[in-house]
């Protein structure tokens, strides 16, 4: 079987989404409450205690508020870095607990690596997951782009970026300055116009892939097609291979990806 992934929600109210295989099906991150992602998992067929893991990339509430209620009911392991870990011990307790590092584990029959992630959290992780020759690579919730994290989702065939704000938005937003600064900041998340950017370093070596834009802002960033125009319009100044862009939208399933279909499309992706 292909490597199949969905976005069950992307954004500040929770983050989830579903892989699946022939050899099991796993969450990369459940920031919805468990009773919303058993509810989700079972439209998308999928009983919750089929679950080979979940996968966390910190310990932050829209990425992981549901990990430990729903592993405890289900008997399902977590997977996440040592920093993760000992952030969230408190929720995970009576939990299986493995340990995440760059040197990687093993989820069924997909294999699974971390790589560092400059955000406010204890040891946050972008997630790199390789299945049958095809790489996905889901990076959310960092301020700033750092060689490395370029290199990382170069592997990808699907890569998941956050495009948190248009920064004139969240100027413009009842926020707090804090909460403003601590956006903006390096330890934050990145803006729409850092997104495209991420997007046009990544593309450098001339891979065809797709991308997502997920983790939107609802108040700073409430159009997700505007999203889309903006950083195509970026892209669209830059020499740059074809890329298919989607939105991983708030609060619902949107995005799925499917490595048969991206093998059959492959000559037919254009910036769109």
């Amino acid at each position: 079987m292909s490597l199949q992934v969905r976005s069950l929600a992307s954004g500040s109210s929770g983050n989830a989404f579903l892989v699946r295989t022939t050899a099991g099906v796993f969450l990369i991150d459940a920031g919805l409450s468990a009773r919303a992602l058993e509810r989700v998992l079972r439209q998308h067929s999928v009983e919750p205690s089929a679950l080979t893991a979940i996968v966390v990339s910190h310990e932050h509430h829209d990425h992981a508020q549901g990990a430990g209620p729903l592993a405890r009911r289900f008997q399902v392991p977590i997977i996440c870095t040592p920093g993760t870990a000992r952030a969230l011990e408190p929720a995970l307790q009576g939990v299986e607990v493995r340990t995440l590092h760059v040197d990687g584990t093993t989820v069924g029959d997909v294999d699974v690596w971390s790589f560092a992630l400059p955000h406010d959290a204890a040891e946050p992780a972008g997630i790199l997951l390789r299945h049958q020759g095809w790489t996905v690579g889901i990076a959310l919730d960092f301020g700033h782009i750092q060689p490395h994290i370029i290199s990382a989702l170069q592997e990808a065939d699907l890569v998941v970026i956050e495009a948190n704000h248009d920064r004139e938005r969240l100027l413009a937003t009842a926020y707090p300055w804090s909460t403003k600064h601590r956006i903006m900041g390096d330890y934050g998340h990145l803006s729409n116009l850092q997104a495209a950017q991420l997007i046009e370093a990544i593309g450098q070596d001339g891979k065809r892939r797709d991308v997502w834009l997920g983790h939107l802002s609802e108040k700073a960033n409430e159009n997700p097609q505007g999203v889309i125009k903006i950083v195509r319009n970026y892209l669209s100044m830059q020499e740059l291979p074809p890329v298919k862009l989607a939105i991983a939208e708030r609060g619902k399933p949107s995005a799925s990806w499917h490595s048969d279909l991206a093998l059959q499309q492959s000559d037919l992706f254009g910036i769109c």
